[in-house]
């Protein structure tokens, strides 16, 4: 009697145990944010909403270069696309979203934090305001840690890995 007593409360325990760890859900998929698997998916996901021609990956120069060399922003890879050459919009595939929010609240406090618009799993850094508008279409939201940076009433202001930061649907001009 006593077996199948403990037997019934481990069985318990265990179904409460997967119920709490097997619910969770990626970062940024409760917010809506999109995923992406690769970087022909990021490109097509800004393809759909912008020009992004011309795919060139590596870390080269311009926005985030040497961010994606430094492995505390954990960036797996990074790319960047245009129109005729013309860099629009940086792509980075991030492996550890916690790592790379971190990574900008610590370069926001040195005064060289970036503004990005994230989705799950990467980060695009648009080249323009008209773009990053654009993109803000996809359900991409800012990310930015900077220190007056406030989200007016009327705007979404979504949870982060990290405090101290801004995940919002507002775009300052």
């Amino acid at each position: 009697m006593r077996l199948k007593r403990t037997a019934a409360v481990l069985g318990t325990a265990l179904t409460a145990l997967v119920t709490l760890t097997g619910c969770s859900s990626a970062w940024g998929e409760d917010a809506g944010l999109p995923a992406a698997g690769d970087m022909a998916a990021i490109e097509k996901l800004v393809g759909e909403h912008t020009m992004c021609s011309d795919l060139r990956t590596g870390s080269g120069g311009g926005a985030m270069s040497a961010e994606a060399k430094d492995p505390a922003w954990a960036i797996s890879q990074r790319g960047v696309c245009g129109d005729d050459s013309k860099d629009t919009v940086t792509l980075l595939s991030v492996s550890d979203m916690e790592k790379f929010q971190e990574a900008n609240k610590d370069a926001a406090a040195r005064g060289k934090g970036v503004r990005v618009l994230l989705g799950q799993n990467f980060a695009l850094v648009p080249g323009d305001e008209q773009t990053a508008k654009a993109l803000l279409k996809s359900e991409m939201l800012l990310f930015t840690c900077e220190k007056d940076f406030k989200v007016p009433d009327g705007y979404r202001n979504e949870k982060l890995l990290v405090d101290g930061c801004a995940l919002t649907d507002y775009l300052p001009g």
